[in-house]
């Protein structure tokens, strides 16, 4: 325990001394702390991660940034790596605002503190974002739901297709896990530790099969099969309330809804139009969907079309 004091003290040390530094260089407008620095998360740090918000126009963009919108440098202050990120003010808004894609996501799993700040509109964001952040759980729940819709998907290809079942274990692991984070978020808990071992503390039951069983064991076709049925019957339960804005959506529309639309619709919610697809496919295997196909132009100039999955609304 004094060994984590120690590097408590040396982190919160290293952090101080990195702030006063930004407080020199008027360019510099704020940091947010993402992460919390305390002893029961310090002994994972290998490095302090912040947001460095920057005036518009200085930002110094190098060969390896490519052409990536977001910028990022490894810094060090006091023997201790700082991971930052930098963002310009105008785009910082943008993310507060939720019109970027690299929004307020993942509230519930980390915390973010705003250490430093040189100017009171940002601070005024950053403090209605972090509010409304924590509150938006139904934009959480579908970027989770999705996840794990497509990693057990994927879980139950390996096993029934390919009878891998090394890598069906690792993929019904992945599932355990996502399905871990449904339940924090649910719970409405901003949880910095495992939150497979808080879920593990809620649901025993659930996750004796869906988890314990499978990583403590070799793996079986009986514990996997198992694990795959076990999340099958949850997102079964769970998954119109986890999509619930993709079924609001496509139950307003009343529609036929091409997936391009549909990823687009949900663009800012940091959902990969891969899961979103896997999503779709399971509702419509549950007969909530109807899945068609409508035409789609790979260019602008594109006289020739191809075909792209939709989906219409077909509950009740």
């Amino acid at each position: 325990m004094s060994d984590l004091i120690e590097k408590l003290n040396q982190y919160r040390a290293a952090l101080n001394g990195f702030l006063e530094r930004l407080r020199e260089d008027r360019n510099i407008l704020a940091a947010v702390l993402v992460g919390s620095l305390s002893e029961e998360t310090i002994w994972r740090r290998d490095s302090i991660h912040l947001w460095i918000i920057e005036a518009d126009g200085v930002s110094k963009r190098l060969k390896a940034d490519g052409k990536d919108e977001r910028i990022f440098r490894i810094l060090v202050e006091e023997g201790v790596n700082v991971h930052a990120e930098l963002i310009p003010r105008s785009r910082f808004r943008q993310m507060v605002e939720g019109s970027s894609r690299t929004a307020f996501s993942c509230s519930f799993f980390a915390s973010r503190e705003l250490v430093y700040c040189a100017d009171k509109s940002i601070e005024k964001w950053f403090k209605t974002a972090n509010t409304v952040a924590a509150k938006d759980q139904q934009r959480e729940l579908l970027r989770v739901t999705t996840w794990a819709i497509w990693a057990h998907r994927h879980a139950s290809r390996r096993f029934d297709v390919k009878l891998d079942l090394q890598r069906c274990k690792e993929a019904v692991i992945w599932v355990a896990h996502a399905i871990a984070a449904m339940e924090q978020i649910k719970a409405k808990k901003l949880l910095e530790e495992d939150t497979i071992y808080w879920a593990i503390e809620q649901e025993p039951d659930l996750f004796e099969v869906l988890y314990l069983n499978v990583i403590s064991k070799k793996p079986s076709k009986k514990n996997l099969k198992a694990a795959i049925d076990a999340a099958a019957e949850y997102l079964d339960s769970n998954t119109e309330a986890g999509l619930k804005p993709v079924v609001q959506f496509l139950k307003k529309q009343r529609r036929v809804i091409p997936l391009s639309e549909l990823s687009e619709h949900f663009a800012y919610t940091q959902v990969y139009p891969g899961h979103l697809e896997e999503s779709c496919d399971w509702l419509e295997e549950s007969g909530l969907l109807e899945k068609v196909s409508t035409p789609f132009k790979l260019t602008k100039k594109s006289r020739t079309d191809v075909e792209e999955p939709a989906f219409e609304w077909a509950g009740g």
